[in-house]
Formats: structure tokens, sequence, C-alpha cells
């Protein structure tokens, strides 16, 4: 694989969780809004720069997307409880409770679908698209943990870093927090 191919692979990814993470009734939005709403769903707050860093847009892109929902009244910002100079946003729970469910839609079944809309075999698609999810998970632990700064030096590369999503959330994992609990 070429680094041309990657770049073409992460086009194609892209648009199959753009695809995966909406409906056909939903308004349209830039796709920056949708790709920081679906990390703050995961949080309980995020600052502007923790959010440049996960989502791997520029800072003042992110900041322009924030102010922009904030606006639209699709966000709010408060004090950070334990270091009261930075600010965190969050969805509001009519948002956050779209955004969730349409954002907990499993990868595996994103790709299961577009394996069969490229017209593979039926009884292939199941384990293809099981591996496909495992190396992507792989990668994105991976790459996600460099761009938080994650120290993983001595650490088991197979167990799960502070990122979570909310299926794990969803399955009362030990650790996690209740999202209304922590209101």
């Amino acid at each position: 694989m070429k680094a041309s191919d990657l770049y073409l692979l992460g086009k194609h990814l892209m648009d199959l969780a753009r695809r995966g993470m909406v409906d056909d009734a939903d308004p349209r939005v830039p796709e920056i809004d949708q790709v920081v709403t679906a990390v703050l769903v995961e949080t309980d707050g995020m600052t502007i720069g923790e959010l440049a860093a996960r989502t791997g847009f520029a800072q003042s892109h992110v900041s322009t997307s924030v102010a922009r929902m904030r606006d639209l009244g699709w966000l709010t910002a408060r004090q950070d409880p334990a270091d009261r100079r930075r600010t965190l946003v969050r969805p509001i729970d009519a948002v956050y409770e779209a955004v969730a469910q349409r954002q907990s839609r499993g990868a595996e079944q994103v790709i299961a679908r577009a394996l069969l809309e490229t017209g593979s075999a039926e009884d292939d698609v199941a384990g293809t698209a099981q591996r496909l999810t495992s190396a992507a998970a792989e990668l994105y632990r991976v790459l996600t943990e460099r761009a938080l700064g994650a120290d993983t030096a001595g650490s088991d590369s197979s167990s799960p870093k502070p990122l979570f999503t909310l299926a794990e959330r969803a399955g009362g994992h030990s650790g996690d927090v209740d999202r209304k609990e922590s209101r």
C-alpha cells in the first residue's frame, strides 16, 4: 500500500463513518460539527485544545465550530471544576441523545453494509467486517494515544486506554461514569 492509497482509504473511511452517524432526516451540518459533537458525547466536557487534539482539526477550526454550535444553542460552556482557568464545552441534552444514538451504531455494521454494497459475497461479509474493524480499532487506539500525548511506554498495548465508547459505557464496564449521574 502506498501513501497515496492510505490517503484515499482515509477519505473512504470518513465517508463510511459520516454515513453511519447520520440519518436521512438529519439537518445538513458541516463535517467538523459532526465530528466535534461525536467526540463530545463521549465526555463530560472538553476544552477546545483537547477537541483539536482528539479530532485532528486545527484549533482555529474547532473554535469556529464550537462558536457556531453555541450560537445555535447546541453546546454549552462551563468552567472546569478542576481548573477554573479552563472552559469545558459539551452538547445540550437533546443533541447528546441524538448523536449518542447515531454514534452507537457499530463500525462493524457500517463496514459490513459497505462490503455488501460493493458486491461482496454475503457469507464472507461478517468475518471480513470483523477483521477490518479490529484492525481499524487498533490503528485508532495507537494514533489517538499519540495525538493525546499518552505515555504508552511499558504499558500493555492490548489493554484499553482512557478513551471509551458509548457502547462500552452502555455495557456497564467497571470504572465508567454514568453520564446522567455526573450532571
